[in-house]
């Protein structure tokens, strides 16, 4: 996964089809980040899997390199990480999925879940199934299952940048980050029809799921790590 410098620090991550374009151009980044897990990659059954990119500011850039005397390999700790191209790159992998959906139901006739800015979920308990309704149907790289692996797997890559940072504190950073990714890409659809409203809580659903296992991980090792240490020092 590439880190590459841009002119504006607040701009978002490249969409879908410019993602995809790099991926065809090749790597062009300055810095790179080390992928946290591989193992849901390349699962889409022949789509396309957009490249994924995070653009940081260029003053950050300077900044480290100005530091250093010469090119950064990462960034600065987590004080320079562009919290807003992360968002906007969570944002962009939940449009995806969702306009996928909403595609293939525009024209079907279906019941749609009204926007509601108070939550993050769709109510859809006005819909004729309810809760009950199943998620769209979509191709499997897009389903809630993929998309909220890769928005974790993405999240988690940057865990290089903000070595000062315990797991459990990163973690809980970008969690706050990827809520908010959800909260704008609600915003952005807005009333979504049933299913693809269904898809979108599912998706919400399990990505805090997964945190909540990371965050148990990160306890785990960290209690692990502290019953050795005072081990060691009963053992001197």
């Amino acid at each position: 996964m590439d880190v590459s410098t841009t002119k504006s620090a607040n701009s978002a991550v490249r969409g879908y089809e410019s993602a995809a374009r790099a991926d065809k151009q090749g790597k062009t980044g300055k810095q790179e980040a080390v992928s946290y897990n591989q193992n849901h990659k390349n699962k889409n059954g022949g789509i396309p899997i957009p490249e994924d990119k995070l653009e940081i500011s260029e003053a950050a850039q300077d900044k480290k390199e100005a530091e250093s005397g010469e090119e950064a390999k990462v960034g600065g700790g987590f004080k320079d990480f562009d919290m807003d191209a992360f968002q906007g790159a969570v944002r962009s992998k939940l449009m995806q999925s969702i306009f996928e959906s909403k595609k293939a139901l525009m024209d079907a006739g279906v019941e749609f879940a009204k926007f509601n800015e108070d939550s993050i979920l769709y109510d859809l308990s006005g819909l004729k199934d309810g809760e009950n309704i199943k998620a769209a149907d979509v191709p499997e790289y897009w389903n809630a299952e993929n998309t909220s692996q890769r928005i974790i797997d993405f999240a988690m890559s940057f865990r290089e940048l903000a070595p000062e940072l315990s797991d459990e504190e990163y973690i809980e950073q970008v969690r706050k980050a990827v809520d908010l990714g959800y909260k704008q890409a609600k915003q952005a659809v807005g009333d979504l029809p049933g299913p693809s409203a269904k898809l979108f809580n599912d998706t919400y659903n399990l990505t805090m799921k997964k945190f909540d296992e990371l965050v148990e991980q990160a306890r785990s090792k960290k209690a692990e790590n502290d019953k050795s240490v005072e081990s060691e020092k009963s053992d001197a």
